[in-house]
């Protein structure tokens, strides 16, 4: 992420949309490999978050009893998401579930599939104490049992109401390596025994593919998905080695997605997601990893004592997590990467751990030499663990201090207006090329109700503060600088610009470019063209304005009237071409778009 970050010297390297900005602003602009660079930064601070998590996880579960009491909380955790989830299907269960109810629906079944692990672990860890037979620990052994089971419960009742096969598979192979750890240990302790049971492993994992359903002629990445993921598709198709840059999914899916999807935002699976925004090579280290730490992980549960339900909850974990991200989207969300990391960190810490630390020193009294080295070598491992977590966290607290220097609150054209990016002179002439866009109407609402802001030079000199007001290059192009793949900011330099200039029509080219299917923007867009002479005789635009009023006409008829305010507000040309195009379209609309536009200029 460091490296996508930094600003490349050599030409020809770096993501092209720098270079194409740069050409179309007029001015140097650092090329990277991220395409947004605020996104990028901002995953590189909720990772940072993410490993420090895990590291304070290991910390806390170095001891025995720590360790048991935040296993504890995980799965108290997992309860309650799940039992939210299962409420939340059942509610909309006759309904459509909106892209925030479905988002947060995916979240809950993957930490289900982690609550499922975590309370079989926390099932058999009881069972064991249970047959230590130690009268102190039956009492809470049959209540962690029992809490056990409910978590059990509840979070496979999560699973099978959600019915994604993919899930399924991953909770039963994750669930069923936790399960082979205890038989190993118990009855098939030897090499052959540890041989059998991996081989009988491997069969079942290879079988479960059967059961999924999996797209034949799809990328790897989203072969296991049951959505359909057209953008998604047509991304990975243009992966470039180093990938598009950390958190850029966002940015690049107006470039991609259909018209069809310009309401509904595709959520793509785990593995595609980070193969577009890491590269190939990065996904596949990845796995790698995952992998290695399964093994590292289920090795060592089968060296340790007692506690080696933690390490071999971890490694059944790692199995799921080798096929979940081929099925879902959620990994990523940062409240469920926490929860990996937590989970993780305790299945390291206490791998890492020494088994007799708890017992070492007790009160004043010692175990000898032994024992001062082994709670040494622990508070050494805390204070490492510590430091580098700390280092963590100090930056992504400077990341994120740092956000808000790149046109951070910038989302919308709404709020870029709102923040004083454009003067009043410009956002009158946007709203009289394009009058039928919301975002404009809200910019002059705002600029009508908003006091002025006179700096104190001007009031000491008693003049009119609008006089230096920064101007749209002063606000919209700083934007551009980090996050050049915004349509609509684009649009709005497109829009203020003076009309008839080459510059004006290379920022609407760049709007076509960046958000073709974007049908918020349509109106204002066809408006700008539509007005300029320059765009209309170029035979290249006249493609693209061809494309706008056809969907315009034939896909979203609500959107007809902004063809009348367009038509009004059109050059001479402007007016020719957009009749022409109407009457191959819909003859009909002609004569009625004729008469509005004769009646509202009447007015």
């Amino acid at each position: 992420m460091g490296l996508q970050l930094v600003p490349i010297p050599f030409g020809g390297f770096g993501n092209p949309i720098w270079a194409t900005a740069s050409a179309t602003l007029n001015e140097p602009i650092a090329a990277r490999f991220t395409v947004d660079f605020r996104a990028t930064m901002l995953s590189l601070a909720q990772y940072n978050v993410i490993v420090a998590t895990a590291l304070v996880s290991a910390i806390v579960s170095l001891e025995r009893q720590r360790a048991a009491q935040f296993l504890y909380a995980l799965v108290g955790l997992t309860i309650l998401v799940s039992i939210l989830a299962i409420r939340r299907a059942i509610s909309s269960s006759h309904d459509v579930l909106p892209g925030a109810s479905a988002a947060a629906v995916t979240d809950a079944m993957i930490a289900a599939t982690l609550g499922v692990i975590l309370s079989t672990a926390m099932a058999i860890r009881a069972l064991d104490r249970l047959q230590r037979r130690q009268p102190r620990s039956v009492k809470g052994a049959m209540t962690s049992l029992l809490a056990a089971v409910l978590s059990l419960i509840f979070s496979m009742g999560t699973i099978l109401i959600c019915a994604d096969p993919a899930v399924i598979v991953a909770a039963l192979l994750g669930t069923g390596t936790l399960i082979a750890i205890v038989a190993i240990r118990k009855w098939f302790l030897g090499f052959w025994g540890i041989a059998g049971a991996i081989a009988t492993a491997s069969i079942i994992l290879v079988a479960s593919f059967t059961v999924i359903p999996i797209k034949k002629n799809a990328d790897l990445t989203i072969a296991l998905s049951t959505q359909n993921q057209p953008a998604t598709e047509r991304m990975l198709q243009d992966v470039r080695p180093l990938g598009s840059g950390a958190g850029t999914f966002n940015a690049l899916f107006p470039v991609y997605r259909d018209v069809s999807a310009a309401t509904v935002r595709e959520r793509p699976t785990a593995a595609a997601a980070i193969a577009i925004e890491m590269g190939r090579a990065f996904l596949c280290g990845l796995l790698i990893f995952t992998m290695v730490a399964a093994c590292t992980l289920f090795k060592r549960s089968l060296s340790r004592g007692y506690d080696y339900v933690f390490p071999a909850a971890g490694a059944g974990a790692s199995i799921s997590l080798l096929i979940l991200p081929f099925g879902e989207d959620g990994m990523l969300e940062v409240s469920v990467s926490l929860l990996i990391a937590a989970l993780y960190g305790l299945a390291f810490g206490q791998s890492l751990a020494s088994q007799d630390f708890p017992e070492v020193v007790i009160g004043k009294r010692s175990r000898g030499w032994s024992g001062y080295s082994a709670a040494l070598r622990n508070s050494w491992t805390r204070i490492a663990l510590g430091a580098v977590g700390a280092v963590l966290i100090a930056q992504a607290a400077w990341l994120t201090s740092q956000w808000w220097h790149f046109g951070a609150g910038l989302s919308t054209v709404g709020a870029t207006v709102a923040s004083d990016a454009l003067t009043d002179n410009e956002v009158a002439r946007a709203a009289s090329i394009g009058p039928g866009s919301e975002a404009l109407r809200a910019a002059q609402r705002f600029t009508a109700a908003a006091p002025p802001k006179p700096d104190e030079l001007d009031l000491q000199r008693g003049q009119n503060a609008n006089a230096t007001r920064p101007s749209a290059g002063s606000g919209l192009t700083r934007v551009l600088y980090w996050s050049p793949l915004r349509g609509d900011i684009w649009l709005m330099l497109a829009a203020a610009s003076k009309p008839n200039s080459s510059q004006s029509a290379a920022m609407l080219r760049m709007s076509y470019y960046t958000a073709p299917n974007d049908l918020d923007l349509m109106p204002l867009r066809v408006s700008v063209a539509l007005a300029t002479d320059v765009v209309v005789r170029d035979l290249e635009f006249r493609d693209l304005i061809k494309r706008d009023v056809s969907l315009v006409v034939t896909h979203r008829p609500a959107l007809r009237p902004t063809l009348v305010a367009a038509y009004r507000s059109a050059s001479a040309d402007g007016k020719i071409y957009l009749e022409g195009l109407i009457s191959e379209l819909d003859p009909t609309y002609l004569d009625n778009m004729r008469t509005r536009s004769s009646r509202q200029g009447s007015r």
